[in-house]
């Protein structure tokens, strides 16, 4: 439907939600050139007279509403194929998505985000509008931390016709009221049950009712006291429990009375704790949660129970007018039929009558179909027995597509032949797919992290690539665009940047600093680190370099030198200094090892040390200068991230031989020790 133009003024872009009985449009008004949500009516309710009527009369009900906490309604138009309401379009998140991210929320979250729900429920209870599908998927999160209330227009009209359409019940059963799931009588209180089950999962992270099946939970809400939030969270305050345990009371009389009085006690509850004001959105968070994702989702339907002393459970199917009319059909006919039995009993014996005019009624009984194909159960059920079957999908990541996973009557239970037999099967349409995103150019971290949360299995490769930058994403397999399951090993390839040749190391020792930048770019290789970092001599020569002479490495490498020191004034004891990193448990593979001084009789950083060690080879031991009566100070990087900073002080070590420089004019540079290309120690 992308690109109609509804009303000669909405023009439709993206779909961006679907429920069980609207689609949801992101739309541009042509008229006020701005963005709207638009809320398409599907068509299997448009011959439905009675339930389209009730829905515009109650959307244009809901319209009237104006609210900061409740989305607006701008439009309801009705055309020839389409019945549509326009409303606000929210940027931001639903509350399911953010408490799925956030997992728990704390109380002063939680509550903030209540207070702003029930302001908007104090207004629509204020204007007769009664909710009836309170639930975290039914709230959105805006960007600027206003919370709004959503899908008032639906439930009312749904609920002013009927509890149930088709045999189903509309709302979401693990946030119904026990009038709710008894299909009793419902009025604003019941929004504020729902309230409360959607407080105790935010501070939970838990629903207050699980089960296997809806019609469990829905028993659940009935008959089941809720367990003690403080239970699953022990930091939840005994005010906030307070709150959530009033709200969610069984009987109507013993919950609060009015959304004023439900707000008014959350008030008092957080008067003088400072309440946030925003959420927590990254912008990650956002990018996976599309704008009012959720707005258009229709709640889970069940169908209910009726409980009897005789017979516990079954199965409530309600008689439609033709259906009564049939039955006192039956009870004449029946009348009827006995009055032709006692008349055919005075000419054939009781015996031969029962085996010639009544026959024995058929019975099928209904076996185990899990695991087997529904096209294959369907037609058999269908053409033996002609029983009505109905089938619900849902994405199984255990299932294949088309196998049923569930079925609404047991094996073993008969349906008898002329009765009214149906069975709604529960069937997968297989694991819900996943397309992989383009991450041509994307920091490996980031694709790793975003395809680990898909639930895909990641294996790395690097590659040799001209084109994107090392460290960068070339491709994946498969590729962007493709659609897996969950728990498909993708590969993903990084590039190590462009395919260079090796080159020799020169031998740069005894040359100046123009001698060393030539001889450096002869070799295209590219000046790295140089020390003494403040070198202001041309005639100063290169005592030591790292890479070695004669090493191999890749063209366009680093090259770091190491100059003779100029104007040492002092004297200085030389110490061996053991050095190993104190997270060495912690570091794998090659360990590279940095290390710099600073004397205080020269007050500036040198670099005395620069190689790479297997975490076999540590630890190793260098020589340090210590100016007399004067102090060192030792900075050691590892991998260019752990940083170890020592101080080593001459008193701590003047026991050792001093050695006392020669006079300036024959000055040469204190001994240093030759870096080890070994790897020993």
């Amino acid at each position: 439907m992308e690109g109609i133009i509804l009303g000669n003024r909405y023009q439709l872009m993206d779909k961006i939600g679907s429920g069980g009985m609207a689609y949801v449009y992101k739309a541009l008004d042509q008229t006020l050139d701005r963005i709207v949500a638009i809320k398409i009516l599907k068509e299997e309710f448009l011959d439905d007279e009675e339930f389209v009527g009730r829905f515009h009369a109650e959307a244009q009900s809901v319209a009237k509403l104006s609210n900061p906490n409740i989305v607006g309604v701008f439009d309801v138009a009705l055309e020839e194929k389409y019945h549509y309401i326009v409303m606000e379009y929210i940027e931001g998140v639903t509350l399911s998505d953010y408490i799925k991210d956030k997992k728990v929320l704390s109380d002063e979250e939680a509550m903030s985000i209540a207070i702003q729900i029930c302001k908007a429920l104090v207004h629509a209870h204020e204007n007769n509008i009664v909710h009836r599908d309170i639930k975290p998927h039914n709230i959105l999160l805006a960007k600027d931390g206003v919370v709004k209330v959503t899908d008032f227009g639906i439930a009312k009209a749904t609920s002013n016709k009927t509890l149930t359409l088709s045999g189903r019940t509309i709302g979401s059963v693990h946030y119904f009221s026990p009038e709710q799931a008894r299909g009793g009588f419902v009025d604003h209180r019941t929004d504020l049950y729902s309230l409360g089950c959607v407080i105790y999962e935010m501070v939970t992270g838990r629903l207050p009712y699980e089960g296997e099946t809806p019609v469990v939970v829905a028993v659940k809400h009935i008959q089941e006291p809720v367990k003690d939030p403080t239970l699953q969270n022990k930091y939840i305050t005994e005010d906030t429990k307070n709150i959530v345990m009033k709200a969610m009371a069984k009987s109507v009389d013993e919950r609060y009375q009015s959304a004023t009085e439900f707000l008014a006690n959350i008030e008092a509850h957080m008067k003088g704790k400072e309440l946030p004001n925003n959420f927590n959105l990254s912008l990650d968070f956002i990018k996976e949660t599309d704008n009012m994702k959720n707005v258009g989702n229709v709640t889970r339907d069940f169908t209910p129970i009726k409980v009897t002393k005789e017979k516990g459970e079954e199965y409530d199917f309600s008689l439609s007018k033709n259906r009564r009319k049939k039955h006192t059909f039956s009870k004449l006919l029946a009348i009827f039929s006995a009055m032709l039995l006692i008349l055919l009993l005075s000419f054939y014996g009781v015996k031969e009558l029962i085996t010639t005019i009544i026959p024995e009624i058929e019975e099928y009984e209904v076996g185990n179909y899990v695991n087997l194909y529904y096209d294959d159960i369907k037609d058999k059920l269908e053409s033996e027995f002609d029983i009505i079957v109905e089938k619900r999908e849902i994405n199984n990541e255990e299932y294949i597509e088309g196998i049923i996973i569930e079925q609404s009557i047991a094996s073993g239970i008969k349906f008898k032949e002329g009765g009214f037999n149906k069975i709604i099967f529960t069937v997968s349409l297989g694991p819900e797919l996943i397309e992989i995103q383009d991450f041509t150019s994307f920091d490996y971290r980031i694709a790793n992290h975003d395809l680990t949360e898909l639930g895909l299995i990641i294996t790395k490769e690097e590659v040799m690539s001209d084109i994107v930058d090392k460290g960068g994403i070339v491709r994946t397999d498969p590729e962007a665009g493709m659609m897996v399951a969950p728990g498909t090993a993708i590969t993903v390839y990084v590039s190590l940047g462009p395919n260079l040749d090796e080159v020799e190391v020169p031998d740069f020792l005894g040359m100046n600093q123009t001698e060393f930048f030539q001889a450096a770019n002869d070799a295209n290789l590219i000046v790295g680190s140089i020390f003494p970092s403040n070198l202001q001599s041309l005639t100063a020569l290169i005592i030591e370099q790292y890479p070695l002479a004669g090493e191999f490495v890749y063209e366009s490498s680093e090259v770091h030198v190491k100059f003779q020191e100029e104007n040492v004034e002092g004297d200085r004891i030389l110490i061996d200094y053991l050095i190993i990193p104190a997270n060495i448990d912690e570091l794998e593979g090659s360990i590279k090892v940095y290390i710099e001084i600073k004397p205080t009789d020269t007050l500036r950083y040198e670099m005395i040390y620069n190689q790479n060690h297997e975490k076999s080879e540590l630890p190793i031991t260098v020589v340090i200068p210590i100016p007399i009566d004067g102090k060192t100070t030792l900075k050691v990087i590892f991998n260019n991230v752990y940083t170890e900073i020592t101080e080593l002080l001459y008193e701590d070590y003047k026991e050792e031989e001093p050695i006392i420089d020669p006079p300036p004019e024959e000055s040469q540079p204190a001994p240093t020790p030759t870096p080890d290309t070994t790897g020993g120690t």
